[in-house]
């Protein structure tokens, strides 16, 4: 399967899980096109400003990989700085967020991996 990024469904979310703003989600892969164990694996950009406040997870666990950006990751109520390269894990009974709030201007982009 091939999927180049301009053919790759793309919904614009807003004010997601309650936070501010606008997240362009490009979804990549869900539980019906692949053999892997996730339900679903997204590309996310976060308009300037835009947050993703603290949520909890039940009966999924969620993965996020920053690929461009800085910006503030929250899990289970800490608090960190994120940048590329970075990750974190959001386990089933936990809590989460995200906000593009550090560099006025930016974008933050990040990869979300869905686990049932």
């Amino acid at each position: 399967m091939i999927k180049l990024y301009d053919d790759v469904e793309c919904k614009t979310n807003r004010n997601v899980r309650g936070g501010v703003g606008e997240i362009v989600c490009r979804y990549y892969l869900n539980e019906n096109s692949s053999i892997l164990k996730f339900s679903s694996f997204n590309l996310n950009e976060m308009e300037p400003g835009s947050t993703i406040p603290e949520h909890p997870h039940t009966g999924e666990d969620e993965f996020y990989f920053i690929t461009d950006g800085h910006g503030t990751g929250i899990l289970n109520g800490r608090h960190f700085d994120v940048g590329p390269g970075d990750s974190f894990i959001c386990k089933s009974g936990s809590s989460h967020g995200i906000l593009n709030t550090k560099i006025q201007g930016q974008k933050l982009k990040f990869i979300s991996l869905f686990f049932k």
